[in-house]
């Protein structure tokens, strides 16, 4: 049985962080997803609460542009923030498998 899987899920990117110690273990590349419903009073980016801002981009150009800093985050990995990245379950479902296919440590911060 073979199963539908994307190829290049699109998402929307509030910012990136290349070079994160707070976000899991190790030096980690850290993404900002956009769009959050929660509204939290001292929420530290308010500015990716509009699930409509921020940039499109495919997941396979994400990892393309991870595996640049390999050599910072071997000992670290990607994390996955917010805004709330499952409001894009596609795009992290997806960014995460390739990431895992090419042996990088994934965490998800989510609320």
């Amino acid at each position: 049985m073979q199963t539908n899987i994307p190829t290049n899920t699109q998402g929307r990117i509030h910012s990136i962080e290349s070079f994160g110690t707070v976000d899991g273990p190790g030096v980690r590349f850290v993404i900002f997803l956009q769009g959050c419903p929660m509204r939290c009073a001292f929420c530290h980016n308010p500015d990716s609460w509009n699930a409509q801002g921020g940039e499109k981009v495919g997941s396979k150009a994400v990892v393309a542009d991870i595996l640049r800093y390999r050599n910072f985050i071997q000992k670290g990995g990607v994390t996955l923030s917010g805004g709330e990245p499952l409001m894009q379950p596609e795009f992290c479902a997806e960014t995460f498998r390739l990431l895992r296919q090419k042996g990088v440590h994934t965490a998800l911060d989510t609320s």
